[in-house]
């Protein structure tokens, strides 16, 4: 048998079935040289057999990364004589790629040695394509579910979850390969779980549409068995079976922050109210004045009577008439400052001195406090001197954080509250030192913040607009805890030259 031709294989015959079937016949001798090329190779590389026989199918047919494996696939073959399968690319005449799979068989002479390598071949390029085309519109619509923002939760019609997308991850607090398999009451609590394999069993048996297609809201379980609100919407497909696809969206941050709205509608309401009872409280001030100021004048003309007149007590008489007198004054002062405190006016900087300004806020913030048992020391520097600023403002500072410093040590067994002022530098500095219960590190850091409080029924705003007010006046206010028990709120601002005075007036 020579090796250049096939005469003595299985005649023309056979011959002639090689070359009108579909699948690619190719037949190599022993170097790897092309004896046999059928019709259906002719077709696909566009080379024909005149072109073809004779040449090592790897010198033109193979991509060049793929010769040495195509080399060591034959060499195999004509050493261990044993049929084999593999996938490589053959390159058509004008250079194109096609995908071949292909099952070779070796071919003996008559003494039993290897003539031939027999190669039977099959184009998949297009399946292959289809196959990558399928891959890559899965993978990204796995990429799409992935970057959902709502979690996304496929099952079959008993509820096995089949898909568990990464927001359902970060919701439930499951991975997908815990929850792959299991059944969908893994993430419902009851009475809803009952209630949803009662829906879904009524839809398979009747069709009729209660929660499919419609957006319902519900209580989910995460994985540490914490309840939380979520809106579920539902809806199925076919993918060769009945899939339900499930879109969750996670209410927890919602619920909290519709919690915080009503809260704030609820303080504004409540400012509101206060406002109101600050104009009452105006109004009433200022009728009290009145009837005060009477008061002493005619308390002081008693006293004026009585000193023309003689008698055995008459000195003591005066002495507790000139008393009333000035406790009447005194009182019409505080009422004063209350009113001029309570009005609404616009802000209003000019040279005042500070420690004035800090005694008639004293004044007003210490009414009752005597009551609760709260010693009261104050030391006001001698020199501190002026600072340009608003004084209705700047009470309202200090009165708002002796009241929190009052009200701080209501439970503390000792009760002293220190008010202090110094010039130190550019600052006048004040002091409120009270021996409360402290704070806590989460409250240091959120103290001044709009709406946050540690009182039952405080609103959380006094300490935010006292911020806001030194800052307007380029101040500084601070929180600083003490080493026994409580804590000093100091205020600085700027000191003020009578040159401000004298374009402020």
């Amino acid at each position: 048998m020579t090796e250049n031709t096939l005469e003595e294989l299985d005649g023309s015959f056979a011959n002639q079935i090689l070359e009108t079937v579909d699948t690619l016949v190719v037949i190599l001798n022993r170097h790897g040289e092309i004896v046999f090329f059928n019709r259906a190779c002719q077709l696909l590389t566009g080379f024909n057999a005149g072109e073809a026989l004779g040449r090592k199918v790897w010198d033109f047919l193979i991509l060049d990364e793929e010769i040495d494996a195509v080399r060591g696939a034959f060499e195999a073959l004509n050493a261990e004589n044993t049929p084999s399968h593999f996938i490589n690319y053959w390159k058509t005449k004008d250079g194109a790629p096609r995908i071949i799979e292909w099952s070779n068989n070796t071919l003996k002479d008559e003494d039993g040695a290897i003539a031939y390598i027999l190669g039977t071949g099959v184009d998949i390029t297009e399946s292959k394509s289809k196959e990558a085309a399928l891959y890559e519109s899965k993978s990204f619509l796995r990429a799409i579910v992935g970057a959902s923002p709502v979690a996304i939760i496929t099952s079959n019609e008993k509820g096995t979850i089949l898909s568990f997308s990464r927001k359902a991850e970060a919701i439930f607090g499951f991975k997908e390969n815990e929850a792959l398999g299991q059944n969908l009451t893994l993430i419902i609590p009851e009475p809803d779980r009952l209630r949803h394999d009662q829906y879904l069993n009524h839809y398979l048996e009747t069709g009729e549409r209660r929660i499919m297609g419609k957006a319902r809201q519900v209580t989910a379980v995460k994985k540490s068995g914490e309840r939380f609100p979520v809106v579920i919407h539902v809806n199925e497909f076919h993918d060769g079976v009945r899939v339900f696809v499930g879109f969750i969206e996670d209410l927890s941050e919602q619920k909290v922050t519709e919690r915080r709205l009503e809260d704030v509608k609820n303080q504004l309401q409540h400012i509101g109210r206060i406002g109101a009872m600050g104009e009452i409280a105006a109004t009433i001030a200022h009728e009290l004045n009145q009837p005060l100021t009477a008061a002493a004048s005619l308390a002081g003309a008693v006293s004026l009577t009585l000193r023309k007149v003689e008698f055995p007590q008459r000195d003591d008489a005066i002495s507790h008439l000139n008393e009333t007198v000035s406790e009447i004054r005194r009182a019409s002062e505080i009422i004063r400052q209350m009113r001029d405190f309570m009005r609404k006016r616009k802000t209003a900087k000019s040279l005042h001195d500070v420690n004035h300004v800090v005694e008639e806020a004293i004044a007003i913030a210490l009414i009752g406090a005597e009551a609760g048992g709260v010693h009261v020391t104050t030391d006001l520097g001698a020199n501190v001197g002026e600072a340009s600023l608003d004084r209705i403002q700047i009470q309202q500072v200090v009165i708002n954080l002796i009241r929190n410093s009052i009200d701080a040590m209501q439970d503390a067994e000792k009760k002293h509250l220190a008010i202090s002022t110094a010039k130190k530098s550019r600052f006048i500095e004040i002091k409120i030192s009270d021996t409360g219960h402290g704070l806590s590190d989460d409250v240091k850091k959120r103290l001044f913040e709009p709406f946050f409080t540690t009182k039952e029924e405080g609103m959380g705003i006094g300490l935010s607009i006292s911020k806001s007010i030194i800052d307007a006046h380029q101040g500084e206010i601070t929180a600083i805890e003490k080493e026994s028990p409580g804590v000093i709120f100091s205020i600085k601002l700027p000191v003020g030259g009578h040159d401000k005075a004298a374009k402020s007036q």
